[in-house]
């Protein structure tokens, strides 16, 4: 019988609303934090996204190990994100791409620069800002799945280090012993060599490496379950401690920098202390709590954009109470919407559920 954590379902909860802050308000400030040098921290701290891989891939290998197929389950899963995934795709083809075909009409350069524009938003950027995890995730549980049943876990946890460590290299920790023969490649300005780092940080350092390692949690539940957290805490706070005076000292921060080393044990005692969690609450809500934490991580971008329309604020202007009422007013919209479609969602399950009652008598 699979195990349920409370903590999980707070941890989407949580991350969710703390997306929602960030999008809304927070985005705006971190820039103006006086020493840039202490967003160092936030690199080793920054642990929601990596968790949410962790999670996915936590998620996936105990669904698939339950399973009758195992294959099914993982495309079901796959294609579950997919329609998620697709209606925003549509809509940025609606707002950016339409458009842009009717004002430069159907030449052949301006098909080709539309086609490159759709592909980085499809596979790199998200076509909308907050979706720019999802492909990283879809290509890391289809190669986690096709490796750990082909070539089995020790390939797979080969292929995690080699791409964890040249993201390192070129987006991370690491990069300054390249950083000489980085910015002198020829390449460096192009959009090519920008996207092909892009790719290595999201799909391989991100999504692939933490996928797994919530695979290989899975795999090992009860001995990570029972570990003593203390033998978790002392390495982590020694390596984040070092890396981190190491950066903050010696580097000089720049928006390059995108991963450390102490972000993957940082988020393995993060993902230890969730499955910790006990609540009775929780799981009582469990339900709509999941469904709350969809709605406002796929529609608070809609939403918000509709907000500034209908207040005809600009963003770029906003300050104080502004921010808070935006937040608010986002955060409300997204409850309401939650609301409603739980009502709807149960009505449609109680109904389909009394059918086959209604048939019984009918015989």
């Amino acid at each position: 019988m699979r195990r349920y954590y409370p903590g999980i379902t707070m941890f989407k909860l949580f991350g969710c609303l703390l997306v929602l802050l960030f999008h809304s308000m927070l985005y705006k400030y971190i820039g103006s934090v006086s020493d840039q040098q202490l967003r160092f921290l936030t690199l080793s701290l920054g642990v929601v996204v990596p968790c949410f891989y962790v999670v996915a891939g936590f998620l996936a290998y105990k669904g698939w190990t339950n399973a009758s197929d195992s294959g099914a389950y993982i495309r079901r899963n796959i294609m579950r994100i997919l329609l998620m995934y697709i209606p925003f795709c549509l809509l940025f083809i609606a707002e950016s791409i339409v458009p842009e075909l009717i004002r430069g009409g159907f030449t052949f350069s301006n098909l080709v620069l539309q086609a490159k524009i759709l592909a980085v938003a499809v596979v790199l950027n998200g076509p909308s800002v907050q979706l720019w995890f999802i492909p990283p995730l879809l290509f890391s549980l289809f190669i986690c799945y096709w490796l750990y049943k082909r070539r089995g876990m020790r390939i797979a946890v080969i292929v995690a280090i080699l791409g964890f460590l040249l993201s390192l290299l070129i987006s991370g920790s690491f990069r300054s012993i390249l950083v000489v023969s980085i910015d002198g490649y020829p390449p460096h300005d192009s959009s090519l060599f920008e996207y092909m780092k892009l790719f290595i940080y999201r799909y391989l350092g991100l999504g692939f490496t933490f996928v797994l390692t919530g695979m290989i949690i899975a795999k090992y539940e009860e001995k990570f379950y029972q570990t003593r957290v203390w033998t978790l805490i002392i390495p982590t706070l020694i390596l984040s401690t070092v890396e981190f005076f190491y950066l903050f000292w010696f580097t000089e921060w720049s928006i390059e920098y995108k991963i450390t080393v102490s972000i993957l044990p940082n988020t393995i005692l993060f993902f230890y202390w969730l499955i910790h969690i006990k609540s009775l609450a929780i799981k009582t809500y469990h339900n709509f709590i999941n469904l709350f934490s969809v709605v406002t991580f796929c529609g608070h971008i809609l939403l918000m954009r509709g907000n500034l329309l209908l207040l005809n604020w600009d963003v770029t202007e906003m300050k104080g109470l502004q921010d808070l009422v935006y937040l608010t007013l986002t955060f409300m919209e997204c409850l309401i919407a939650t609301i409603v479609l739980y009502k709807v969602l149960n009505k449609r399950s109680n109904t389909l559920a009394m059918i086959p009652n209604q048939s019984v008598r009918k015989s």
